[in-house]
């Protein structure tokens, strides 16, 4: 019978010691912030809703807040599922693959990642001070546009730093070390 949840072991998680410690509590907790960020849309727009329907006066801009926050709180998740090694996989084409097989293509993955994610921050760090020196707003709220866009930047830095940490895992696994 097919298992839901795969067990995991200790090749997937190694154990965490130091900068390694540190870097997952960071990503955790980023994670529930963002998760906290999702909370405070649902109540606002659950507010909103009762607002329009019975007293006819929603949360003016809910919808700019609404595509604001879950930009900055997706994007507060993408590293702590890059740490656990969480991201999806298909893994129809490297059933056969021998385990230093599937750790060299893990490995090439994270890599990808790492170069990525490193060129979004990059790219996000220009788009935030373009923002800022162009001084544009959005459109209903006049909220300045670089400060969401801020807010991200963060997470892009932690899943650089996650995709690294994984890609020495699997450079690990890929040489035939043991965990």
């Amino acid at each position: 019978m097919a298992e839901l949840i795969p067990e995991f072991d200790s090749v997937v998680a190694p154990a965490r010691k130091g900068i390694v410690r540190l870097l997952d509590h960071v990503v955790t907790w980023w994670a529930l912030a963002g998760g906290c960020v999702f909370v405070a849309l649902v109540v606002m727009s659950i507010i909103s809703i009762i607002g329009r329907k019975l007293f006819s006066a929603p949360i003016e801009g809910d919808m700019e807040l609404l595509m604001m926050g879950a930009a900055v709180g997706s994007a507060a998740f993408l590293p702590v599922c890059e740490m656990h090694d969480h991201h999806i996989k298909v893994d129809a084409l490297t059933t056969w693959m021998s385990g230093r097989g599937c750790a060299v293509l893990d490995m090439v993955a994270h890599m990808l990642l790492m170069l990525a994610s490193a060129a979004i921050a990059w790219r996000t760090i220009l788009y935030v001070i373009e923002c800022h020196e162009n001084m544009e707003v959005s459109a209903l709220l006049l909220v300045p546009m670089w400060q969401p866009v801020l807010l991200m930047v963060p997470s892009f830095v932690l899943l650089t730093a996650a995709a690294l940490y994984r890609l020495l895992v699997s450079t690990q696994l890929a040489l035939g070390a043991k965990s």
